[in-house]
């Protein structure tokens, strides 16, 4: 993961952040000509906003729909269960969001919105393999369906409405004639 060479200790201003997991300093580590924070004792990561990214290599790779098919059926997350701990942002110390990182990766991330997202050990590991098996695109394909379907319920909604409407008028029209308007 990090580099091993030493490394100084990870600052915001004047204080040092400490491990949201168990209280050590953190330290600043280059993983992969990426800058993060490790923590020596649990080896969790802390992943600042800006360089989430970089970190996860997210690139625009493109991948074929049968590609991403065949994640969907391959790919099966973890299933442990862990007692639920919110952990405090390093940075400002609100209790940060605990989620899963893409909505099928299993692995549950702990992230401020302002300041970044803490990986326990080998959870950065993962995202990156779910990432580079099409995980990423897997999500977009999801989130692609879900709107078209989205789309289709509004569309079936609006010609249903239409239908009513023209119904309506055609009913006034056919009993106006009838009368003799």
């Amino acid at each position: 993961m990090a580099d091993n060479a030493p490394s100084r200790p990870a600052q915001r201003g004047e204080s040092v952040l400490r491990c949201p997991r168990c209280e050590a300093p953190l330290h600043v580590a280059l993983d992969e000509d990426v800058e993060v924070d490790t923590c020596p004792a649990c080896h969790g990561v802390w992943v600042e906003v800006l360089e989430e990214k970089a970190a996860l290599k997210l690139r625009p790779v493109a991948f074929t729909v049968d590609d991403v098919r065949l994640f969907r059926k391959l790919y099966r997350p973890p299933a442990t269960r862990e007692p639920v701990r919110y952990l405090p942002c390093p940075v400002c110390g609100a209790l940060m969001q605990r989620r899963v990182w893409g909505s099928h990766s299993g692995v549950i991330v702990d992230r401020c919105r302002e300041h970044g997202t803490w990986y326990d050990a080998g959870e950065l590991e993962k995202v990156r393999e779910f990432v580079a098996l099409g995980g990423a695109e897997f999500e977009k394909l999801k989130l692609a369906e879900r709107g078209l379907q989205d789309l289709e319920a509004k569309l079936t909604r609006e010609v249903a409405r239409l239908d009513r409407r023209i119904d309506r008028v055609y009913r006034r029209a056919r009993l106006w004639s009838l009368l003799g308007f």
